[in-house]
């Protein structure tokens, strides 16, 4: 059999492009063999990419894509998702020598170009599939075109090190300069000074365009014990950062605190597999990470490479691959779950393929999460839900497979999760995780995907060591806990128990929690059950001149949560002189419009605390007007024309409220407005002023209830970052 060449594609011009710019290029296909009337070309890529989608109605707005063919080639363009475009053949066929020219982002008529995607990638590939006959046989030209997809210049510092640390142990610090969108700013070149109270540092830290934003100071010593956190400051780019706390103590202490992804998240092409794995070891400094291919999209092949490099790769004592996949049923076949193998070289099961039917295997597939719990149960495995793609249906729950769910990732924050789980009575400790596509786990951001909003969580583990024995033992143990992004150090015990422990008193529970934060904290609550019983004073009065605007919620219980938040805030009798942003995550969110008397703006958020702080010149007299639309993520939409199960996400209007307030007011206490619905809610208050990076509770239950009640830390820091610590599980048995 002769194979058919299906023609050859190249990009021009071929150079790297700059992530989140604007660009306009070209993808030229030029024909070897002829193409049938009705036939065509399909472009599409490997990444799960927030490059903008083309458009074809207004050449003067950006993503204006338009496709040339020869004389009497007709052509029509359809997008396909988010990802790719397909060119139709009418007219004529495509004789072998012509070319079809398709322009992303074209120009000529003023548009500003097409939105690079916001994360870095040394292969971004644009996939060429040919159909030469018109009977959708597609099949892929050889040798993709690709580029490079570069970061932006140098936006932030960040400091990486490990939390706890024994005197004269040397240690690694990581200095990572970083973009606008947390790529690693590849061109960064200066000087960067470095200071701390117990580390000595030398004058200045010289970066070179070499060290690729990132540089590892090896064999780093403390010289006395206590906490500390190391400053890094560039002078000229008026830049500056502080490191998570580290704890410098005389002698190791029997379980240390490292960090996890364990649910890191995939990449489609293997070969990209093992820059995964480096980036949570040399870039993100994480110890332990999971690599989560869907299960119904992994090939043999793919097996065998992810495998292949979680061997590779393993450094026990410095940085363990947890083997394992995402099991990824629909919601209502159980919904996905993370499986972690305790050994490697074990079989995928399979949910029934969602997306990806070609990769069916009948005689590994499992129909249901309980399949899933009874292939499973028994063995060296750990099973964990989340809300991803499609949110875990928590009733259906193993306690023999499952110790822990995750409730932070990329996805946004999943309170309710949690709350479902001690609802039900569960002894589940708490998780946190990336679930991203960008091959950056521990350290991703959202970008401008629709479906996430929020940059990394992870998780805290206190360990015996660093293998993968030691992560399976702690994950059982539940001495985990989970937190937005910051490295913050979270302990919780009673009368001898840790943190995850299950146990019986006769007397009431006393507890002791320890928060070390990477920046002011205004709250530790410790809670029973779901409410707070004790809270750590951390606020020292309210900033009189500022005044703080917070919102929060989700959409719905389930995933693709996100809410959408116009608002518009005017000033009346007094002047705004700075306004301040708060986990404005996604770069869709943004100020509209800003002046001296008001300020509108558009936020996605999903879950965590989000706002603005204004300072006023005269708070006493001023008067505050605030109205706020919001609009949350419905549906899902019909995938396919109806046939097929609803797979898109869309919007739809929600609650709409105002209010007005004399700043003066607001002095005997914040104003909040319930919406009603998924914990919508809207605070405006005076700045609390916090200033304290540590907290410390000791606690004793005045009236604790019979049977089993979960105790259990909430942090916030004063920018909003969160913690949540897994419970201690109390049986108390009060005398007779």
């Amino acid at each position: 059999m002769v194979e058919i060449e299906r023609g050859v594609a190249r990009l021009a011009p071929g150079t790297d492009l700059v992530a989140g710019s604007t660009a306009s290029f070209q993808l030229v296909y030029q024909a070897t063999a002829p193409i049938a009337v009705g036939g065509g070309i399909r472009i599409s890529t490997d990444s799960d990419t927030d490059w903008g989608i083309p458009q074809f109605d207004d050449p003067s707005a950006a993503e204006y894509m338009t496709a040339a063919a020869p004389e009497g080639v007709g052509l029509s363009l359809l997008t396909v998702g988010s990802r790719g475009v397909q060119l139709k053949l009418h007219g004529r066929p495509l004789q072998p020598g012509d070319e079809l020219t398709v322009c992303w982002g074209d120009q000529s008529q003023g548009g500003p170009g097409s939105r690079v995607q916001t994360f870095a990638e040394d292969d971004r590939f644009f996939t060429v599939d040919v159909d030469l006959s018109g009977n959708a046989e597609w099949q892929p030209v050889a040798d993709a075109p690709r580029l490079a997809v570069v970061a932006a210049e140098a936006a932030a510092i960040k400091l990486v090190a490990p939390s706890m640390v024994t005197l004269g142990q040397p240690f690694r610090l990581i200095v990572k300069v970083e973009d606008a969108w947390g790529n690693p700013a590849s061109s960064f070149a200066g000087q960067i000074q470095l200071s701390s109270q117990l580390i000595a540092f030398g004058p200045v830290l010289d970066m070179t365009a070499g060290d690729q934003g990132v540089r590892h100071l090896e064999g780093v010593l403390a010289n006395d014990i206590g906490v500390d956190r190391v400053t890094a400051r560039c002078h000229y780019l008026e830049l500056s950062a502080i490191s998570n706390p580290i704890e410098v103590t005389e002698t190791a202490r029997q379980h240390q605190l490292f960090w996890a992804d364990p649910h890191g998240g995939q990449v489609v092409l293997n070969s990209k597999i093992a820059t995964f794995f480096t980036y949570a070891r040399d870039v993100a400094g994480l110890q332990f990470v999971g690599y989560q291919r869907n299960a119904d999209a992994i090939s043999v092949e793919d097996w065998r490479v992810q495998q292949a490099d979680e061997h590779r790769l393993l450094e026990p004592g410095r940085f363990v691959p947890i083997p394992g996949f995402e099991w990824s049923g629909r919601t209502s076949q159980g919904g996905h779950h993370n499986v972690y193998f305790r050994h490697h070289d074990q079989a995928v099961r399979r949910n029934r393929p969602v997306e990806v039917p070609e990769s069916f295997d009948a005689a590994t597939e499992l129909e249901t999460s309980r399949d899933l719990f009874d292939a499973y149960r028994g063995q060296q495995v750990i099973i964990t839900p989340h809300v991803g793609g499609e949110h875990s249906d928590i009733d259906q729950h193993d306690p023999t497979l499952e110790p822990a769910v995750e409730i932070v990732s990329t996805h946004g924050t999943f309170e309710w999760m949690l709350e479902d789980a001690i609802q039900r009575g569960y002894q589940l400790g708490f998780l946190g995780g990336s679930d991203c596509y960008t091959a950056r786990p521990g350290d991703d951001r959202p970008g401008h995907q629709l479906r996430r909003y929020s940059k990394s969580g992870v998780t805290g583990i206190y360990c015996q060591d660093v293998t993968l024995d030691g992560f399976f033992e702690a994950m059982r143990a539940r001495r985990v806990f989970a937190t937005s992004g910051p490295r913050m150090i979270v302990s919780i015990e009673s009368d001898g128990h840790w943190m995850g422990e299950s146990f019986t008193s006769t007397l009431p529970p006393s507890f002791t929690g320890r928060v070390e934060g990477v920046g002011p904290l205004e709250s530790v609550q410790l809670y029973r059950g779901l409410e707070p019983h004790y809270e750590c004073p951390l606020i020292n009065g309210r900033d009189q001149k500022k005044v703080r605007l917070l919102w929060r919620g989700v959409s719905r219980k389930t995933s693709y949560a996100g809410v959408v938040w116009d608002g518009c805030l005017k000033v009346k009798n007094a002047r705004i002189l700075s306004l301040e942003k708060i986990r404005f995550e996604s770069p869709r969110s943004h100020i509209r419009e800003q002046t001296e008397h008001s300020i509108e703006w558009t936020a996605w958020g999903c879950g965590y605390p989000m706002g603005l702080v204004l300072e006023l010149n005269d708070p006493a007299a001023a008067e505050i007007e605030l109205a706020v639309r919001s609009r949350v993520l419905t549906g899902p939409g019909y995938g396919g024309h109806g046939e097929d199960g609803p797979r898109r996400v869309s919007l739809a209007d929600a609650e709409r409220a105002a209010l007005s307030v004399r700043v003066a007011k607001l002095a005997e206490g914040d104003l909040h407005l319930d919406l009603g619905m998924r914990g919508r809610e809207i605070q405006l208050g005076l700045l609390p002023q916090c200033e304290s990076t540590s907290a410390r509770i000791e606690w004793t239950d005045p009236d604790p209830q019979p049977g089993f009640q979960p105790y259990w830390l909430r942090v916030v820091q004063a920018d909003q970052e969160m913690a949540w610590s897994s419970p201690l599980f109390v049986d108390y048995e009060p005398p007779a």
